[in-house]
């Protein structure tokens, strides 16, 4: 498990800090700390049990500013982007463990002027020393089942200039933590908190007041890609004839583990610079679809096949892709065609929501990864994902 998450973390870090072409300057280095003091959610019933939810995080972060050199930069606002180490302290709760992410960063500025900037940033990477949930030992926090974690966060912040080095800033942070359903349970938590931070720039702050959007071509693109993952699949509620007490927890979260994978192709146009519809359809396996978990007469849980044969699903979705430089964010709600429905505990709906990202290599070779839901907040499984660009044309 943790050599899974060792591989996306890489793939994620590739993807944050391959260059190629857009190479900065070293000396638009700029180095961050920052504090968050907020509380994480009630989102579950054992965390609605927690009277005090009060957590505390510290951040370093290593950065690049880009110049204004290119014309993404000027789109996103000269973004930044780098990478950091987050700590996170549960006070009145250190039976959740004392965890730390390692995450890639990327922001930039929403409007500014010579003293002060409005400002958006993202970050997202892995977390890791959480206390799972284990009912062997007699941890039942359902909020994680693995000890490592994803972690997403989200913010927008308001950042004072103290001189040409140094900005100070203040900002609201919307973090997320949940290991995409590599291991149930996954409840996962949300934590929204006021963040401070002190910036320092190695060398002196540029501002850019006036900086002018070029003409562009739009281009349509047709990508094929293969994609694979893993999920636990679990017991769900009781058999008829037996009671709740008779489903042992720890026979029911051993579960199993089910391959998914997959052969779409997808079509873009380009609407905006960094904006572009699709429609893509595709072929999936999914080994937990025809996974069926039940109660044999002792009450122990067992699991068989639900078909004869395994069946492949058809699968239709349109999708919105972003475009910064080679990395691109993909938002695809899809719908199965032709799924069958069994039995209603174990069949997930028709409709589906996917969040992927995606890095071009060399013009042609397609990296990414991907994030299967369902009911938009049940995470179904990461997509480890690999394509190829067609082609790539201009309008």
């Amino acid at each position: 498990m943790k050599t899974i998450y060792c591989y996306l973390f890489s793939l994620i870090s590739t993807l944050f800090f391959c260059q190629d072409s857009d190479t900065i300057s070293k000396t638009n280095l700029q180095a961050t700390v920052s504090l968050q003091l907020g509380k994480f959610l009630g989102t579950n019933d054992y965390l609605k049990t927690l009277t005090k939810r009060n957590f505390i995080t510290g951040s370093a972060e290593i950065t690049v500013q880009t110049d204004g050199s290119k014309e993404w930069h000027k789109r996103f606002g000269r973004p930044y982007y780098g990478g950091g180490i987050l700590a996170m302290s549960f006070p009145n709760h250190q039976d959740m463990g004392n965890p730390f992410a390692v995450y890639g960063t990327f922001g930039g500025a929403i409007t500014e002027t010579k003293t002060h900037s409005w400002n958006y940033e993202t970050s997202g990477g892995f977390a890791f020393n959480w206390n799972r949930y284990n009912y062997e030992k007699g941890y039942l926090n359902p909020t994680l089942g693995s000890s490592v974690s994803i972690y997403v966060n989200f913010g927008v912040n308001y950042k004072y200039y103290l001189g040409k080095h140094f900005d100070l800033g203040l900002g609201m942070n919307f973090n997320h933590f949940s290991n995409g359903a590599l291991r149930l349970p996954n409840k996962g938590m949300n934590a929204f908190s006021p963040k401070l931070s002190l910036v320092y720039h190695l060398n002196e702050r540029q501002y850019h007041p006036t900086d002018s959007l070029s003409a562009f071509d739009k281009y349509s693109t047709l990508d094929v890609n293969f994609f694979g993952g893993v999920r636990h699949s679990i017991f769900l509620g009781k058999d008829e004839g037996f009671e709740y007490s008779d489903v042992d927890l720890g026979q029911k979260y051993k579960g199993t583990y089910s391959q998914n994978w997959g052969l779409e192709t997808v079509y873009h146009r380009q609407i905006t610079y960094k904006s572009s519809l699709g429609l893509g359809i595709g072929v999936l396996y999914d080994e937990d679809y025809n996974t069926k978990f039940f109660q044999d007469k002792n009450g122990d849980i067992q699991f068989e096949k639900r078909f004869n044969k395994d069946n492949l699903l058809l699968n239709i979705f349109p999708s919105y892709r972003l475009s910064i430089s080679k990395f691109a964010i993909h938002i695809q709600p899809g719908f199965y065609i032709f799924k069958k429905a069994i039995e209603r505990r174990y069949d997930k709906s028709i409709f589906y929501q996917r969040v992927g990202f995606q890095y071009t290599v060399a013009d042609r070779l397609l990296i990414g990864i991907g994030l299967r839901a369902y009911d938009f907040h049940k995470a179904d499984y990461i997509e480890w994902r690999l394509g190829y660009r067609i082609f790539s044309r201009k309008n």
